[in-house]
């Protein structure tokens, strides 16, 4: 009980300063973005009766508790990419798990805590995702006052028992087989439940409403093949949707929650051994012994490489990026319609489909790459301030090596047109061409905001540190970059119009002629985007770097 009220009162300290307001304030407005998606869409659903008279007739007149199941359905994705991803760390990274070692008591209690930390991150975003879905279902059923109380309770047992399995089996194996490769394995596992959460939630966000439709008719209608946790959790909401409190489901499921706390208590008495286990275990997989070059430029470029190399996890995080693009592309996210357009020859569909690829896998990693120019170099920065450098050295080698990262998904994304859509040879140098020159933008946007004095001003230790202003710094990133390339989106939008005023479309003679001079068009705005933003980075770490 005093290691949960420590971190109650932690919690509650963040109102009492200005950082920790700012991080309540970004994760608050994260949170409520996503409920508000759940909302309109349980909202789309009321509005079509004939879907609800399909679900009420295939269902057997258990619609309710099928619409609720599908609501309750992200509660495991939540629960399964915090409990591989996230909760993984906390046990066996986690800055204080030291101090718990060295205070005497019973060895399962720092597990133990991590279990609830998890389970109420868990909860926050399962309710995110899954609260407004189910509030919705229950307003529209006329539920009483006390139905609502249990969805906590919903939730709660659609999330902790997985979540509790999940670290469970993690520790048996850092305990019996820990060691170079297992570590290999825990980071590859944790980057695929990452990628594939985000993948998940990506494609609910841009799948079609007629497709999210026939998925939940796909689920609402058969919820007997609903998982036994969310089962329980829907048909215990269901009953409460008619006024009635089903007391075997609440029975069931509250048992089912003490059972899962007593055996995760009996398996976190092998934690103390699992975290020796896994400090012991060699960390690199790459050791370079080359003499670094002496220009400051060269060297922060070698830095942010060999950060990647010497992180198994960061190189696990590219490729199972790959895997994400190649989802994306196969799901023909945003470009079926580019590729069917009739008035377009063939070669410029292609070419637009792969640039509107290109351009959603770098948003996915530019926030990440942004990091590195400061925020993620919060422990050297006292070392960058005394250090007798230009600023400009260093910021350049930084943007050096992220220009380098950022062809990645360039290199993905061609991949992909070749493997999956087959696009016609002479496709592929005016789509690099044109997207080197939206790198050279993207990395210009990257210099202005990623060194923005406002959102990445050191503290009175001379040190950036993550917090609410980051939320802040993602979002101004993202409509910054929006903004670099919207011209290109009048173009295409103009260019669609063109076609489609001509009888016979756009010939391909004319998009020919056309081909050079956009590529051209796209490398020089690019590299004007690129010169202005380094002139405000410049300017921008200038003042980041001189002492306060």
């Amino acid at each position: 009980m005093k290691l949960l009220r420590a971190d109650l009162t932690a919690l509650g300290n963040l109102l009492t300063h200005r950082a920790g307001r700012r991080v309540l304030a970004g994760a608050f407005v994260g949170l409520a973005l996503l409920g508000m998606l759940a909302w309109w869409f349980a909202q789309a659903i009321f509005e079509h009766p004939a879907l609800l008279a399909e679900l009420r007739r295939r269902s057997g007149g258990e619609e309710v508790h099928g619409l609720l199941g599908y609501g309750l359905m992200a509660c495991p994705m939540v629960a399964t990419w915090l409990g591989l991803a996230q909760a993984q760390r906390q046990l066996f990274e986690a800055p204080e798990l030291l101090l718990w070692r060295l205070v005497p008591g019973p060895s399962w209690r720092g597990p133990v805590q991590v279990l609830v930390r998890a389970g109420f991150v868990t909860a926050c975003w399962a309710g995110a995702l899954a609260g407004p879905f189910v509030v919705a279902i229950l307003q529209q059923r006329a539920a009483p006052w006390w139905a609502y109380g249990l969805l906590p309770v919903a939730i709660v047992g659609a999330t902790t028992p997985l979540l509790a399995v999940f670290l469970a089996v993690q520790i048996v194996l850092m305990r019996f087989f820990a060691g170079r490769w297992m570590r290999l394995c825990s980071a590859v596992v944790g980057a695929l439940a990452s990628v594939g959460f985000s993948t998940w939630l990506l494609l609910s966000l841009l799948t079609a409403p007629h497709q999210r439709a026939r998925d939940v008719e796909a689920i609402a209608s058969s919820p007997q093949q609903l998982p036994w946790t969310v089962d329980v959790g829907a048909e215990l909401l269901a009953a409460a949707a008619r006024g009635e409190l089903a007391t075997q489901a609440l029975t069931a499921l509250c048992g089912w929650l003490l059972a899962t706390f007593f055996a995760f208590r009996l398996v976190a008495r092998l934690h103390a051994g699992a975290l020796e286990r896994h400090l012991a275990s060699e960390p690199p997989l790459l050791r370079t012994k080359r003499r670094w070059p002496e220009a400051l430029a060269a060297v922060m470029r070698k830095k942010e490489l060999a950060q990647l190399l010497q992180q198994p996890g960061a190189i696990i995080g590219f490729l199972v990026f790959a895997v994400l693009v190649f989802a994306l592309c196969k799901q023909r996210v945003l470009v079926a319609g580019i590729l069917t357009n009739p008035y377009l020859p063939a070669e410029v569909a292609q070419t637009a489909a792969l640039l509107a690829l290109w351009f959603i896998a770098v948003l996915l990693v530019l926030y990440a790459h942004m990091g590195r120019l400061a925020l993620w170099d919060g422990a050297q920065w006292s070392l960058y301030m005394s250090a007798p450098a230009a600023p400009f050295a260093l910021l350049r080698g930084k943007l050096t090596a992220v220009f380098l990262f950022l062809l990645w998904p360039l290199l993905l994304v061609g991949a992909a047109g070749v493997g999956i859509y087959e696009v016609e040879p002479g496709v592929l140098p005016v789509f690099g061409g044109i997207a080197i020159g939206g790198t050279f933008a993207a990395l210009g946007v990257l210099a202005a905001v990623g060194t923005a004095p406002l959102l990445m001003r050191p503290d009175t230790n001379g040190q950036i540190q993550p917090g609410g202003r980051a939320f802040f710094a993602a979002l101004g990133l993202v409509l910054g970059f929006e903004l670099v390339v919207a011209p290109a989106m009048f173009g295409w939008l103009f260019l669609v119009d063109h076609a489609q005023r001509r009888e016979d479309g756009l010939p391909a003679a004319l998009a020919q002629r056309w081909t050079p001079w956009v590529v051209a068009a796209a490398l020089l705005y690019g590299a004007v985007v690129l010169a202005l933003g380094c002139l405000l980075g410049r300017r921008n770490y200038r003042r980041l770097l001189t002492p306060v």
